[in-house]
């Protein structure tokens, strides 16, 4: 984990990966799409905390994971670029979706690690800004 100054908190690599592998899981809750929102308003009337909640579709199915609360799981401060360099896949592990992230690239020791948080709604788009870089 390294401070990258007002972006804040990312994750840099301490080892090789080569394109195609497995860099790091999205962990947190694993909750329905309702449930979500409803954290998501309660997240939003505190200023001192973000939201770090990952919408997917899993077999027809939308889910989301919440990493939001702080974790020594380093998935949720991999940062956002439109170009990142890993991409997200779900997987099913013992009947439950998993999320993981895998190299686009090969990364060479010491490389952010980024990837799309794919949200380009107007809305999110006037409260993050930095979401279209």
């Amino acid at each position: 984990v390294k401070h990258f100054g007002a972006k804040g908190r990312g994750v840099v690599t301490t080892r090789t990966f080569s394109k195609g592998e497995f860099v790091v899981e999205y962990i947190g809750d694993l909750i329905d799409v309702r449930e979500a929102k409803e954290r998501e308003k309660i997240y939003s009337q505190d200023s001192s905390k973000g939201c770090y909640n990952y919408y997917f579709t899993f077999q027809n199915q939308q889910y989301c994971i919440d990493a939001t609360e702080e974790s020594g799981y380093l998935g949720r401060l991999v940062n956002h670029s439109r170009n990142g360099n890993l991409v997200t896949k779900a997987v099913e592990v013992s009947g439950k979706p998993h999320l993981i992230l895998l190299a686009k690239c090969d990364l060479e020791p010491g490389t952010e690690i980024l990837y799309d948080y794919g949200d380009r709604s107007k809305e999110a788009l006037e409260h993050h800004p930095w979401l279209a870089s």
